[in-house]
């Protein structure tokens, strides 16, 4: 190296060499040089291409933020990750249906599902077939024979958006089955009740009002006047067994159109603090070929349980949203369903 490039008072040169000799001479006079000096050269190295003997004399490069580029070695394990979650996804995708079921249940039950990425869920739920599905919310039905839930009912009535939604609270066994709901007061018809029992009288339901008409109690069609004034859904259609059929049924009804049963829209949504998992199809018709135009189904992602409900029809009005809330397996009694218990205002 000239002599002249250890003073700050002289012009300073720097010419690199090709050989390997013009760079241990100039990683030597850098050693030598003071702190200022060496940053002085740095900078006037700054258009030549980095060389091993530069790049060990260079700072550590700054802790990765946001904004900084990634670097080979993670773009390249990014890379490697994405390909092996494809391959997962291509693999659930191949398995039969039986082993799909199990594979949804089991990482529902872990919480496996749930710690995953929302994109990483959709890629996953897409690759299971609609018969998977339908067998999971009924093998999850069946798991639950006798439950209660509170349930907020928002529906449209002769095409009118009810002002104050239902709530409600239920008791459900399912096999008979055999329903009990008493209306809460922070919704509409307060202090109503009514109990259903298929062995007893399968078309009907004892029940009464709430208000000061609620000392009267009456048996009245599941599908009477007086229940479609409240309601589009019967007493019958209160359980999460009826969903699993809906599911069911519709698929059917896709397949049979030549289409297929796979939501058309798979997406992950926090509500409350709860992850849920919303499946939407879009129907070619409405009632009673399919559940509604357009619906979707909300499920827990911890528990796999349904949430949540709603419908649209074919002008694109919402005609339901129900949210299913504090769901707890129960173990009842006779005297659940008997309009002689004394908790109860029969």
């Amino acid at each position: 190296m000239p002599r002249h490039s250890a003073s700050l008072g002289r012009r300073q040169v720097c010419r690199v060499g090709h050989g390997a000799r013009d760079l241990g001479r100039m990683a030597l006079t850098l050693a030598l040089m003071p702190t200022a000096l060496v940053a002085g050269v740095v900078c006037a190295l700054g258009t030549v291409a980095a060389s091993p003997a530069v790049a060990q004399t260079s700072a550590a490069p700054p802790a990765a933020s946001a904004t900084s580029a990634e670097s080979p070695v993670s773009a390249s394990a990014n890379v490697a990750g994405a390909a092996s979650a494809d391959a997962d996804v291509a693999k659930l995708a191949a398995l039969p249906v039986a082993a799909q079921t199990q594979w949804l249940s089991r990482t529902i039950k872990t919480g496996e599902l749930a710690k995953m990425r929302d994109d990483q869920i959709v890629a996953y739920v897409q690759a299971i077939a609609p018969d998977a599905l339908v067998r999971f919310l009924k093998a999850e039905s069946a798991a639950l024979p006798e439950y209660q839930y509170e349930l907020t009912r928002h529906e449209r009535i002769n095409d009118q958006w009810q002002t104050t939604p239902d709530r409600m609270l239920v008791k459900i066994r399912e096999n008979p089955l055999q329903v009990y709901a008493k209306w809460l007061p922070d919704g509409a018809h307060a202090g109503q009740e009514i109990l259903y029992d298929e062995t007893k009288r399968p078309k009907e339901m004892y029940g009464h009002l709430g208000g000061i008409l609620g000392f009267t109690s009456i048996w009245s069609s599941i599908d009477g006047t007086l229940a479609r004034s409240q309601s589009n859904h019967t007493v019958r259609d209160l359980g999460f067994g009826f969903i699993a059929e809906q599911i069911a049924h519709d698929g059917r009804s896709f397949r049979a159109a030549g289409l297929s049963g796979k939501p058309a829209k798979i997406s992950v949504s926090e509500v409350n603090g709860v992850r849920l998992l919303a499946l939407e199809w879009n129907a070619p018709s409405g009632p009673p070929q399919h559940y509604a135009n357009k619906s979707r189904l909300l499920l827990d992602l911890k528990t796999g349980r349904p949430r949540g409900i709603e419908a649209w029809d074919a002008s694109g009005q919402k005609t339901e949203e129900m949210r299913f809330e504090k769901v707890r397996k129960e173990q009842w009694t006779d005297a659940t369903f008997d309009p002689k218990n004394p908790d109860y205002k029969f």
